[in-house]
C-alpha cells in the first residue's frame, strides 16, 4: 500500500509540473521597444543642452538615457532618408539598376540638394544609396522610391507601415526625401527607433559612415562625380572620435536636424536632434550627450553577465530540460549607470501566449529598486538539441527537421497539447500499474483463502 501511495503522489506531481509551467506574472510588457531609464535611482545628473528636442538612447539595450521634448512632432528634413535607405536595403539587391523617371528628376523644390540626374539615367541601387546618404540627393530618393514601390505615394505608404512596425507612434511620411510637406513629421523618439533598426544592416552602416564617394559614369554622364557628406561629427574640425554614421537635415520649416550613431566600449549610442536653430547647436548638443552617455553608463551583455537566464537545465527551461531550452539573443544587453553593480538588479520572467521555433516565448525584465531598466527576449533555442526529441526523433535528422519547421508558426498551445499527451500517458500508465498492483493483491488474497480452506 505504501508503494502504491508513493506512485500516485509522483504521478500527481509530474502532471502538475507539466500542466502549470509558469505562474502568472504581474509585470507588464512596455508598449514600445524603448525603456526610459532617466528616472532610475542613482542616475547621474544630466547635462544641459541647447537643442529644443533631443534624445539619447543605447541601441543594444533600447534604453533612453536622456530625453528632452522627444515626443513632440517636428519636420525631419533629410534625416527622412534614413528610413528611405532602410526600406531600399530591405527590399532590393545592391546591384539592381534604377532608371530615373521624368517625375523623379523634375518634381523637386527649387534649390533642393541633388546630383543633377536626368530622365532615363541608370544607376545601381548601391550608387544610389551613396548619393542618397552622402550627397543627400533628392531626385535619387524619388527614383529609389519609384524603383521599390512603383510610385512615390506607394513608397510613402510603405514607409508609414514600416514605421508602425518599428513602434513609431507619432510619425507620418509623405515623401522619401524629407522635402517640406504639412503631412510629413516625426519625433526624436521615433527617429531613434528607425535608426536603431537601420544600423542592424552592415550595408547601411558602411554607406552611411562614408564621408566622400565617387559616383561612376553613367549612360547620361560620361564623367564620374565625387560627393561629400556634410555631417560635422563625421568629418572636419568638429569630428567626434567615436561617431560611426549619421545623417543631417535642413529646411526652412524643419530647422537643423541630426541623427548620429557613436560606439565605444561595447556601447552603441544614438542621438537624434530636431528643430535646432543652427548646425552648431545640433552638433554641440549631440557631442555633449555622447560624452554624458559614455562617461556615466556601462553596457552589460546579458549572456555574459547573467548566463543562467538561458539554456536548458538552468531553471528557466520551459516544462523541463528535455522538452525545450531557451536562449537570449547575443546582442541583448543592459545599459546601467556606472555606480550600480549588475548584482544589484532583480529579474522577472513573463511568459507569452505563443511562439515559433526560434521565436520569442517570453521576456525577462531587469529592475533596480523597482525601476525597470531593461528587458531581453527569451527565444526557443534551435541551435541545441531538437526540443521535440523526446517524441522519438533521432539526432541525425533533428537539425534538418528544426530548420524545416523554423518558418512555421508553432503556438504555445501546441506545446501544452504535447504536455497533455504526456500527462495522459502517465495517468494511463498509473491506472495500469494500479490495476496490476490491485490485481496482484486480490490474487494473493484468493490464494490465502484457498490455503485456509
Amino acid at each position: 500500500m505504501k508503494r502504491l501511495f508513493r506512485l500516485k503522489i509522483l504521478l500527481i506531481g509530474l502532471a502538475a509540473l507539466l500542466c502549470f509551467p509558469s505562474a502568472a506574472q504581474a509585470l507588464t510588457v512596455p508598449k514600445d521597444e524603448l525603456i526610459d531609464v532617466t528616472a532610475v535611482p542613482g542616475r547621474p545628473d544630466a547635462p544641459l543642452v541647447d537643442a529644443p528636442s533631443i534624445i539619447l538612447i543605447e541601441a543594444g539595450s533600447k534604453a533612453i538615457l536622456y530625453s528632452k521634448d522627444a515626443d513632440t512632432a517636428y519636420y525631419p528634413a533629410s534625416i527622412t532618408k534614413i528610413m528611405t535607405a532602410l526600406i531600399v536595403i530591405e527590399n532590393c539587391e545592391l546591384e539592381e539598376n534604377v532608371t530615373f523617371s521624368y517625375r523623379a528628376t523634375h518634381e523637386l523644390e527649387a534649390g533642393s540638394s541633388g546630383i543633377a540626374r536626368t530622365e532615363g539615367e541608370i544607376m545601381t541601387v548601391r550608387d544610389c544609396l551613396y548619393a542618397l546618404l552622402v550627397a543627400s540627393a533628392n531626385e535619387v530618393a524619388q527614383a529609389l522610391a519609384e524603383h521599390v514601390s512603383g510610385s512615390i505615394e506607394a513608397f510613402a505608404e510603405l514607409m508609414n507601415k514600416r514605421a508602425a512596425e518599428l513602434g513609431c507612434t507619432n510619425t507620418h511620411f509623405a515623401n522619401p526625401s524629407g522635402l517640406n510637406d504639412g503631412n510629413h513629421y516625426t519625433t526624436c523618439h521615433d527617429m531613434a527607433l528607425i535608426m536603431c533598426e537601420a544600423i542592424k544592416h552592415p550595408e547601411f552602416v558602411e554607406i552611411d559612415s562614408t564621408t566622400d564617394y565617387t559616383i561612376p559614369a553613367t549612360n547620361k554622364h560620361s564623367d564620374s562625380l565625387r560627393v561629400f557628406m556634410k555631417h560635422d561629427l563625421l568629418r572636419g574640425s568638429e569630428k567626434y572620435k567615436y561617431a560611426v554614421c549619421g545623417k543631417t537635415g535642413y529646411t526652412s520649416l524643419a530647422g537643423f536636424t541630426l541623427v548620429t550613431s557613436a560606439a565605444k566600449d561595447g556601447m552603441n549610442l544614438i542621438c537624434v536632434a530636431l528643430h535646432c536653430s543652427s548646425a552648431k547647436e545640433r552638433a554641440d548638443s549631440t557631442k555633449t550627450l555622447f560624452d554624458y552617455g559614455f562617461d556615466n553608463y556601462k553596457f552589460y551583455s546579458i549572456n555574459e553577465a547573467d548566463p543562467s537566464v538561458s539554456g536548458s537545465g538552468t531553471g528557466n527551461s520551459f516544462l523541463s530540460p528535455n522538452v525545450i531550452s531557451l536562449a537570449v539573443p547575443d546582442t541583448a544587453g543592459l545599459c546601467i549607470a556606472g555606480e550600480i553593480p549588475f548584482s544589484a538588479l532583480t529579474s522577472q520572467t513573463v511568459w507569452e501566449g505563443e511562439a515559433s521555433l526560434g521565436g520569442r516565448i517570453g521576456r525577462v525584465f531587469y529592475c533596480y529598486e523597482d525601476a525597470l531598466i531593461g528587458a531581453a527576449d527569451l527565444l526557443i533555442n534551435t541551435e541545441k538539441d531538437d526540443p521535440f526529441a523526446f517524441l522519438g526523433k533521432t539526432s541525425e535528422n533533428a537539425d534538418t527537421d528544426i530548420e524545416a519547421r523554423s518558418g512555421e508558426k508553432s503556438s504555445l498551445y501546441t506545446i501544452l497539447i504535447i504536455s497533455g499527451i504526456s500527462v495522459a500517458v502517465i495517468v494511463v500508465g498509473g491506472i495500469i500499474i494500479n490495476r496490476f498492483i490491485n490485481g496482484s493483491t486480490r490474487r494473493r488474497k484468493k490464494k490465502r483463502r484457498r490455503s485456509i480452506r
